[in-house]
């Protein structure tokens, strides 16, 4: 990545001037917080019958230049470029998500994470897991709890897989990893299933979301959820087109999606909506 795209990256999540004085260690910490926090995780190419593409170039354009978000294939490829930029050494791996399921067990592994050695400690590094996305690298130190701003987490390590896990009421998994590493057409071939997959939930359901410091914000198809990080819940509907817009726009940051790609957005929701009317 040339200075000047990394400088563009850095105007993008709010973080012009972080590079003077910064050590390795606080340096990652920080930009994993902002990256989130400004660049959203969403599905809409997916949802909306595209392939994402995972040339570097034109994830940049996507998430910088035109301001959108991304899933975790474009949200990692971009920040492993930006870490590489700065120095860091990075390595990639694939997931088994297990996130919702009571037994632990998962599908096929579609999660895409990084993984960096900072002065002899090795990170967990994930910008891209929807609801669940991480607020600063994790310590691979097993059965650690780690505080983070938006909710406490631990890797366990058995065998030879590591579980990433949240506490809620009780310690729920997400996803399950190696640290063995993965190349490029891994995750093109993931990618590919994920945007096409007749199982998969990426072209079904529209999943955007975003966190902050006080927040975690989700769309799941017409449902909007605002979880506050005291505990509180707030939840409503999107009814009208107008209405969406204006979501996308307040607290997801998706200021420049066109007319026509937000008609074709609710559209399907209504599609979506009208489905589960008739099967009900």
């Amino acid at each position: 990545m040339e200075n000047k795209e990394l400088n563009l990256y850095l105007k993008r999540i709010g973080a012009e001037g972080l590079l003077e004085k910064t050590e390795k260690p606080e340096l990652l910490k920080k930009i994993h917080q902002l990256h989130p926090k400004h660049i959203t995780f969403e599905n809409i190419d997916t949802f909306t019958g595209e392939t994402p593409s995972l040339q570097e170039d034109l994830i940049f354009n996507k998430l910088v230049t035109l301001q959108r978000g991304g899933y975790c294939y474009e949200q990692n490829s971009l920040f492993k470029n930006v870490l590489e930029s700065l120095g860091f050494t990075i390595k990639m791996h694939l997931a088994r998500v297990v996130w919702g399921s009571r037994d632990g067990s998962g599908t096929a592994r579609s999660h895409m994470l990084l993984s960096t050695d900072v002065e002899g400690v090795k990170y967990l590094v994930d910008v891209g897991f929807g609801s669940m996305t991480l607020t600063t690298p994790i310590l691979l130190n097993t059965d650690v709890e780690q505080e983070t701003p938006n909710g406490l987490f631990r890797v366990v390590h058995t065998d030879s897989f590591y579980t990433l896990e949240v506490l809620k009421e009780e310690w729920l998994p997400i996803y399950k990893f190696s640290l063995e590493e993965v190349e490029f057409s891994d995750l093109e071939m993931a990618n590919w299933y994920i945007a096409t997959g007749p199982n998969s939930m990426f072209n079904q359901f529209l999943m955007i979301t975003r966190v902050d410091e006080e927040a975690r914000y989700a769309l799941f198809n017409s449902t909007f959820n605002i979880r506050w990080n005291d505990g509180r819940k707030e939840t409503s509907d999107i009814t009208a087109p107008d209405q969406l817009a204006f979501t996308l726009k307040t607290y997801f940051n998706l200021h420049h999606l066109s007319d026509e790609l937000l008609e074709k957005i609710y559209g399907k929701l209504k599609g979506i909506q009208a489905q589960f009317s008739v099967t009900q």
